[in-house]
């Protein structure tokens, strides 16, 4: 009895860490899981974070650029208003260039009849020219049909012709098979 309390205490001296080497085992492994999980998180984290970094860099640039096109735009409003003044200028002398056109445009209202004269003989003729157009669209419409419909003919035809010409090739072979018997025939029938 004595020798089994010694052989007791060292079994369970030896089993004693291998249960406790388990124990650790599964919080290492829930740790190191842990651990991974953390630092997806983290690169995740870092993809955003790098992503909001470079939208702000693009946002800055927007401002820069819009702000000198605001500055170009200021510059321009100064331009505009010294153009207005000679708008002005240009406008008081196109008044007086106004009236001699409306006296000018007396003048061509009498050359308007003699032209609208014109118009009426061209008109005349336009028409005429469209119904010749009309009846040529209408030839060439039909000789499409026709030339379509002979293309048609044209196939069937040289299906057939290709179909009679396999049967021929065949006809020629056979005949050439026969010309061979024949041959063979006769070098037997002359042993």
């Amino acid at each position: 009895m004595m020798k089994q309390i010694p052989i007791a205490t060292c079994v369970l001296a030896l089993t004693l860490p291998l249960a406790l080497t388990g124990c650790y085992r599964a919080r290492i492994e829930g740790l190191q899981t842990a651990l991974a999980e953390t630092e997806q998180e983290r690169d995740i984290l870092q993809a955003q974070m790098d992503s909001l970094v470079r939208a702000r860099d693009q946002l800055g640039e927007q401002v820069d650029e819009l702000s000198k096109s605001r500055d170009q735009l200021g510059e321009h409003v100064n331009e505009l208003g010294g153009s207005r003044d000679q708008l002005r200028e240009q406008v008081d002398k196109l008044s007086k260039s106004r009236d001699q056109l409306q006296e000018k445009v007396a003048e061509l209202a009498d050359s308007r009849e003699k032209l609208q004269q014109r118009v009426d003989e061209l008109t005349v003729s336009s028409e005429t020219l469209q119904k010749q157009n009309n009846e040529l669209i209408r030839s060439r419409d039909a000789a499409t049909a026709k030339a379509q419909a002979a293309q048609l003919r044209i196939d069937e035809l040289s299906k057939k012709l290709q179909g009679e010409a396999e049967k021929v090739q065949e006809l020629q072979d056979q005949l050439n098979q026969i010309r061979a018997a024949i041959e063979e025939l006769q070098s037997e029938l002359k042993l």
